[in-house]
């Protein structure tokens, strides 16, 4: 009997062990997943920070160049809403609310912007030290973009980064920000609760699609025939894999290597693009170009100028704008794709055009290109010259374009032709890939 109770204790002991060994390897699983959870919520919030002072420093350098009260308006409230977007990431990083350096500077230089837009509008011009205000804060954000970039979160010290990161940033700006932002701080209000598709890519799909509006519809069988001629394949190659709807309703084909999309009104193509292995390069970006452009010529397109490119992943994806007389349509956008192995046609892409182009009648200008140029920052060196025609938040805006340069970029400005308000300026980046616009 006596055995036998032994055996029995034995039993359960072992049972309970078991037992505390499965929830001792559920808590660690649980654990591990909400540190997991938090983790990746910390690396979310770390590149949402990253993009946003990234987008700071750009405007900042943009800032430089500003010569209207409109421009710097709309430059001021993109920075309120990039240091916005930065203070909400910060707030969900460990420690983030203690970075004192970073919140400052955050606070400030959109209330700098707006501070000095006001006085504009006001018709009190610059201030004296706008210059070097702006260029401090500018020099500030780049130094603070890179060091939230290069920083790194501790997940085992969760206060260590945030410090670490603080004194980078006190070590890393200049001590002029601070006694710039403490001579600012009297002007200022508090501070209020911002690959590849060229510099206008944000406006040019926002509206009803206009050229294939009143279109002929075309059935299923037109549209493969279509697709098919486009990609060259024998007949019945291409299969109908679905109908799309959306802002511009489509057929969708295939042959298991090119998928196509054909638009249902106008029987235009909107979307090619092929998949293979692609080799090592051997075109250059001039070569590419030929056979884009005969590409282009082969399927009766023949009104277009290149503007932008990038080569991504063997690929040169070249942006075309609908060249209108002299006149170069930034809204009327078709990408070509051109394998960098072969020149093969690997990507069509026609939805800004088919969104935006219409017949255009020009009003003459008002100003001359020399009138519209010496509203040119007297820090830039104007190179090339063209008039453009721009997608905006309040329409299409006909503008005299100027490709400058200041010591180390190329910069953009475009100047409207009927009332010299500066409407955009853009930074070009140059890389060994090809070029953006931001």
């Amino acid at each position: 009997m006596k055995r036998r109770n032994a055996v029995r204790l034995v039993s359960f002991l072992c049972a309970g062990l078991v037992a505390l060994g499965g929830f001792s390897i559920k808590t660690v699983q649980k654990t591990n997943k909400y540190k997991l959870e938090i983790e990746n919520n910390y690396s979310r919030s770390l590149n949402d920070l990253t993009a946003a002072v990234n987008n700071i420093a750009l405007t900042l350098k943009k800032a430089q160049y500003v010569t209207t009260a409109n421009q710097l308006g709309q430059m001021a409230v993109k920075l309120l809403s990039e240091a916005q977007i930065s203070k909400s990431a910060l707030a969900q990083l460990p420690s983030g609310r203690n970075l004192e350096s970073l919140n400052r500077f955050l606070s400030q230089v959109g209330n700098y912007a707006m501070s000095v837009s006001g006085e504009l509008y006001g018709g009190n011009g610059f201030p004296k030290d706008y210059g070097d205000n702006i260029s401090v804060l500018s020099q500030t954000a780049d130094k603070i973009s890179q060091t939230v970039e290069d920083a790194q979160i501790n997940y085992n010290n969760l206060d260590y980064w945030a410090k670490e990161l603080d004194q980078k940033i006190d070590t890393q700006v200049e001590e002029g920000l601070a006694v710039s932002l403490s001579d600012l701080e009297g002007e200022l209000t508090d501070y209020p609760t911002l690959v590849y598709d060229g510099p206008y890519s944000d406006h040019i799909l926002k509206h009803e699609p206009t050229m294939i509006t009143d279109g002929e519809i075309v059935t299923k069988q037109q549209a493969q025939q279509t697709a098919e001629s486009f990609c060259e394949s024998k007949s019945g190659e291409m299969k109908f894999i679905a109908k799309e709807e959306g802002k511009i309703p489509q057929y969708r084909f295939s042959d298991g290597a090119t998928d196509i999309t054909v638009s249902e009104a106008g029987g235009y193509v909107v979307y090619m693009r092929k998949t293979r292995t692609l080799g090592n390069y051997v075109l250059t970006y001039e070569q590419a170009l030929e056979k884009a452009k005969r590409f282009l010529d082969r399927n009766n397109m023949l009104e277009f100028i290149e503007t932008y490119y990038f080569t991504d992943e063997g690929v040169c994806v070249i942006n075309f704008a609908f060249l209108d007389g002299q006149t170069i349509c930034y809204t009327d956008l078709i990408k070509v794709g051109v394998a960098m192995d072969t020149g093969e046609i690997m990507l069509y892409e026609a939805s800004g055009y088919l969104s935006n182009h219409k017949e255009r009648a020009f009003e003459t200008p008002v100003y001359t290109l020399e009138q519209a140029k010496e509203r040119i920052s007297d820090k830039l060196t104007v190179k090339k010259t063209a008039l453009a025609l721009i997608p905006t938040d309040a329409g299409e805006k006909r503008c005299y374009e100027f490709v400058c340069s200041d010591n180390d970029s190329e910069i953009l400005v475009y100047i409207n032709v009927l009332t010299l308000e500066e409407e955009q300026i853009l930074i070009l980046l140059k890389s060994d890939g090809g070029s953006l616009a931001k």
